[in-house]
């Protein structure tokens, strides 16, 4: 199992790029993961009155709701965790490739920053050793990716990440 981070600016078309991403992945056959770091805990992630938010609202530790096609698991933890534990913790190990959405800070796995035109800005990790490439529609840099097609990136996660050991 791969892991790879993208990250950026808020609202600098990450979310976009790595939904495109899972689904020409997917269509390759890859099994995918992805992780969205929440760092102010404002995401919505259940529905204010449905049973699910009612048990974790009375204090359950751990809410697990089961459908037919997917299992939902909401935990509360003490701390907030690295993404490596994350991934230990609670990561089907059968995955190719664990994409993280945020985490710029976090270290110990490579990082793909996201920067657009209009964001007039430079790199958050213009000097981050962890920094592997630009996904962009201009900024130079070696290598950069088009963040409009994510064909090249994903030749260049199966050359250098998805490739067989």
């Amino acid at each position: 199992m791969k892991i790879i981070g993208i990250v950026g600016a808020h609202n600098s078309g990450k979310t976009t790029f790595i939904s495109k991403l899972i689904t020409k992945l997917k269509e390759k056959g890859y099994k995918v993961v992805a992780i969205k770091h929440d760092p102010k805990g404002k995401a919505k992630v259940d529905t204010e009155g449905k049973d699910s938010y009612k048990f974790q609202e009375a204090g359950a530790d751990q809410v697990i709701l089961v459908s037919p096609t997917k299992i939902t698991t909401f935990n509360k933890i003490e701390k907030e965790l690295h993404p490596n534990e994350i991934i230990e913790k609670f990561v089907n190990k059968s995955a190719d490739l664990v994409i993280l959405e945020g985490f710029k800070w976090y270290k110990g796995f490579d990082k793909f920053e996201v920067i657009r035109k209009e964001e007039s800005r430079e790199l958050l990790l213009k000097d981050n050793e962890e920094l592997k490439g630009v996904i962009t529609d201009y900024y130079p840099f070696n290598p950069s990716f088009d963040i409009n097609n994510v064909n090249d990136f994903i030749k260049y996660l199966e050359n250098n990440y998805l490739k067989g050991d």
